[in-house]
């Protein structure tokens, strides 16, 4: 599977590289993507792509069909406008998909069935007249002092229990 998506992956950056007549050097593939996305491209601290290996053993020609595409999508058109912030799934990439041939839609539907869905722990949390459960998203924030959270009914900060 993994020489699959590699072999993938390195055909649309071919693709797009003749398409836009520019050379794009390959990105950092890795295959540790869990929960119920098939793809995900991230640029920082370095271009990467992530594969799910799980979703794509469960239909492997569909999913090599759509998401080394859409990734390499993502990934070429962050090298065309490095640092500009534009929308994951905005007009530029709709644009890029649509030049190679390729369907635009943000998300798979692939069967999902027996792909382990992600969950976060939740962490306990109190106020003046309750207890919480915090994702640990959340709980994260409030360890970095980047936000507070307040309880709905009686307007107390919450504080955690751990």
């Amino acid at each position: 599977m993994r020489q699959g998506l590699e072999e993938a992956t390195g055909y649309w950056l071919e693709q797009a590289s003749q398409l836009l007549e520019r050379s794009f050097d390959p990105p950092w593939l890795r295959f540790d993507l869990r929960g119920q996305a098939a793809g995900q491209y991230r640029s920082h601290p370095r271009p990467c792509i992530r594969y799910n290996l799980d979703l794509a053993a469960l239909q492997f020609d569909a999913f090599l069909a759509r998401t080394p595409g859409h990734e390499v999508a993502h990934y070429v058109i962050d090298q065309l406008f490095p640092g500009q912030g534009l929308r994951p799934h905005g007009p530029e990439w709709r644009s890029l998909m649509t030049a190679l041939g390729l369907d635009s839609s943000r998300c798979h539907e692939f069967k999902l069935e027996g792909v382990p869905a992600r969950r976060q722990r939740r962490h306990k949390y109190r106020c003046a007249c309750q207890e919480h459960a915090l994702s640990t998203t959340r709980h994260n924030r409030v360890l970095r002092g980047q936000a507070r959270y307040h309880c709905r009914r009686c307007g107390e900060v919450l504080v955690s229990m751990e």
